[in-house]
């Protein structure tokens, strides 16, 4: 078994650095283009709405409120987009036994994953170290939070793989549906501070889950008796089997 798992992983891994190469080494940057770009859009965008809201959100500095928002739904949105084009763009790796649909969209979560980590990882190292922002209060419930939006990014991605396979217009409509769902996801607000009723609908919403889990883990004292990791554990598990039964059912169509 461990001799499999050990196999199953080099070949995740060669998917993996092969999708970097493919992906980035086109530019005269390479890899580093895919942090300097959110990162600069990030910071901007930091800046332009400081300067449209200065007060501050619930009491914490605008700037630091944002990126705790921003950040972690990021990794959700560029991860479950991206690798759920794995099985079209990885079509003729899959006339090789030892590689599965599975690997090649479990690749492309890593990959954007890890981008996405170094990512905040410059980000808030910027703000602390220029903005003298706080370090976070309760680091292992970021990771937490963290791997649980990996995991549901991992399962949509499987899902929208497999389904792109027969509609492939849908990976452009998840693409505009993420737009409405950055609004709707606390990035711009607290979701205790919304009126009842708002209340009542956002918290369906996964996402802001993610968002309420990352900011209350990131600030101290921040207030989201709303938070409910427990149910993002079960949206995010429940999409992986479901997105695990999808793929391994119709996902060598893609071959």
């Amino acid at each position: 078994m461990l001799a499999a798992m050990d196999s199953q992983g080099r070949v995740i891994f060669a998917i993996l650095l092969r999708e970097a190469r493919v992906r980035h080494g086109r530019s005269h940057l390479g890899y580093g283009w895919a942090v300097i770009e959110p990162v600069a859009l990030i910071l901007f965008l930091t800046l332009v709405f400081s300067q449209l809201r200065s007060s501050g959100i619930s009491g914490y500095d605008f700037a630091l409120f944002f990126a705790t928002g921003v950040l972690p739904f990021n990794l959700f949105r560029t991860s479950s987009q991206y690798a759920s084009g794995a099985l079209e763009a990885n079509r003729p790796l899959f006339h090789y036994p030892p590689v599965q649909p599975v690997d090649a969209v479990l690749a492309r979560v890593l990959l954007e994953s890890a981008t996405a980590l170094l990512v905040m990882g410059l980000v808030f190292g910027a703000q602390i170290a220029w903005l003298r922002a706080p370090p976070p209060a309760h680091p292992l419930q970021l990771l937490a939070v963290l791997g649980l939006a990996a995991t549901l990014a991992f399962g949509v991605a499987m899902c929208l793989a497999t389904a792109r396979e027969w509609l492939p217009s849908l990976g452009h409509l998840y693409g505009v549906l993420m737009g409405p769902a950055f609004l709707l996801s606390g990035i711009f607000f607290s979701l205790h501070a919304m009126p009842e009723g708002a209340r009542d609908m956002l918290v369906w919403n996964p996402l802001i889950h993610i968002v309420e889990g990352f900011r209350s883990g990131y600030l101290a004292g921040y207030r989201a008796p709303e938070l409910d990791l427990a149910y993002l554990a079960w949206f995010a598990g429940g999409s992986v089997v479901l997105g695990l039964a999808l793929t391994l059912t119709f996902g060598r169509k893609a071959s």
